[in-house]
């Protein structure tokens, strides 16, 4: 039995707590490694080219700021005078790495937060700080300094914006449409116009960095972006003025819009008759009129019913009462070939019996005594925003014969 079957050897225990004890401390190492302490939070500051002189001629006019963090953190940069009064360059900006990080540093501070004016620092020296703060809340700071000499710290400035009107109406009908605004430009600088919203937001720029000379100036602004006018409420309409050096002065001035809008017509129906005539006989007009847009249009006579010799226009019956005036709105009738009066089209003219509100309609009737010799003309209608624009031009296309 014994030499078919040999004893199996001995199974020696294993000492099963003093080794699990021992990966239970090495897992213990690893883990208090992983959650220790990490590492401390620095910085190093230098500055390149420390001695500026910020005066526009282009040698010198900046420094270069180079420091190191440790480890990610917010950093805050600001210079500090030697009276110890600090003027913040950036604030509470994220660095998500650790690393080398460099700032130009052109010698301007900010004269008063959301101002937008920028002053050129006067000569001396300065201690540009670096703090950086990590997310644990750990500080750390570090200085070098930067020194300024020939430096232009004469600002330009912009003696008072004036602006007139201060509310303007953007709706194409000539009044109240356009503000003009004022300024006198002490020095040479570049100078940027725009608007901005109550959010601060830039929503029309009507001039960028264009070299103005010293001297008055006359703008003006209508509220109209890409053809379409703002949102009714109130702007604030900024100048702004560069200087080579660096030196920045802005003045706003606040601007209401209200009752902005397009305004458009459109002519429903045009009708002439008869359509044979006897030569002095009259052609009857007959159109309807509707106010499609969203602003009430202003008009001028005549009145309906007025009756056109065809050698007459607008512009020259009853001494000139009718002429031509910026946005205002009448119905008019050409035709193909007719003597054009005073380089205006559309010289038989009726205005709408009263300003036009929207969504409202109006029935036009006048007539034309046709004193012309010619045996076929072509009679259309059309809408006129006098001085901006014609609106339906050649509607209703019609052929009268004249027998004489």
């Amino acid at each position: 039995m014994n030499a078919l079957h040999p004893r199996s050897p001995r199974l020696q225990p294993i000492r099963l707590g003093v080794r699990l004890g021992a990966l239970l401390s090495i897992a213990s190492t690893l883990v208090l490694s992983a959650c220790g302490p990490s590492q401390a939070l620095t910085v190093d500051a230098e500055v390149i080219g420390g001695v500026i002189s910020p005066d526009g001629d282009g040698l010198r006019d900046t420094a270069l700021l180079r420091y190191t963090l440790s480890a990610p953190a917010r950093v805050s940069v600001s210079v500090r005078d030697s009276a110890g009064q600090s003027f913040p360059l950036r604030t509470q900006e994220r660095r998500p790495a650790p690393g080398t990080y460099q700032l130009t540093v052109d010698g301007t501070r900010t004269e008063r937060p959301s101002s937008g004016d920028r002053r050129v620092l006067p000569d001396g020296k300065y201690d540009l700080v670096v703090d950086a703060l990590d997310t644990e809340g750990r500080h750390a700071s570090a200085a070098t300094q930067l020194t300024v000499q020939g430096a232009d710290t004469n600002p330009p400035r912009l003696d008072p914006v004036n602006v007139s009107p201060t509310s303007i109406s953007p709706n194409f009908d000539a009044l109240d449409d356009v503000a003009t605004a004022t300024f006198r430009l002490s020095k040479e600088a570049f100078v940027s116009i725009y608007a901005q919203d109550a959010s601060g937001k830039k929503v029309d720029v009507r001039l960028l960095d264009e070299k103005r000379r010293p001297g008055e100036y006359i703008e003006s602004w209508n509220g109209v972006v890409n053809d379409s006018p703002l949102s009714d409420g109130v702007y604030e309409y900024v100048v702004s003025a560069r200087d080579t050096a660096g030196n920045v002065t802005t003045a706003k001035t606040s601007i209401q819009v209200a009752a902005g809008g397009i305004p458009r017509a459109k002519i429903l129906r045009a009708d002439f008759a008869p359509r044979q005539i006897l030569l002095g006989g009259e052609v009857q007009v007959r159109m309807r009129i509707k106010n499609v847009g969203d602003t009430i249009l202003r008009t001028q006579g005549p009145d309906p019913g007025y009756t056109y010799p065809s050698y007459e226009s607008f512009g020259s019956i009853q001494g000139g009462a009718f002429i031509d005036r910026a946005g205002l709105w009448r119905a008019g009738v050409d035709w193909a070939g007719a003597p054009i009066s005073g380089g205006a089209r559309y010289p038989y003219r009726w205005g709408f019996g009263h300003d036009l509100s929207p969504n409202e309609e109006v029935e036009i009737s006048g007539a034309i005594l046709v004193k012309h010799q010619i045996t076929k003309m072509f009679f259309f209608a059309g809408i006129i925003q006098e001085g901006v624009r014609i609106q339906d031009d050649g509607v209703g296309r019609a052929l009268i014969e004249v027998s004489f």
